[in-house]
């Protein structure tokens, strides 16, 4: 059975792939219409590492101080 999920997604996936030229810039922009049209928001994640980053560096600094 999960074969055949597997399988289909492997379909969807390419055909995205081909709707889009396998063009990565025309990838990202059809994902993120997608998105839109369904009223979804994309998660930058980046914001989240650096916040944690910027913690860690502060909780550093505190430790050797």
């Amino acid at each position: 059975m999960s074969d055949e999920i597997i399988e289909e997604l492997r379909k969807v996936k390419d055909g995205i792939a081909d709707e889009c030229a396998y063009d990565i810039d025309t990838l990202v922009d059809h994902l993120r219409a997608k998105d839109l049209s369904l009223g979804q928001k994309t998660v930058d994640l980046r914001a989240m590492k650096t916040d944690a980053q910027n913690r860690n560096r502060k909780n550093q600094r505190h430790e050797t101080a």
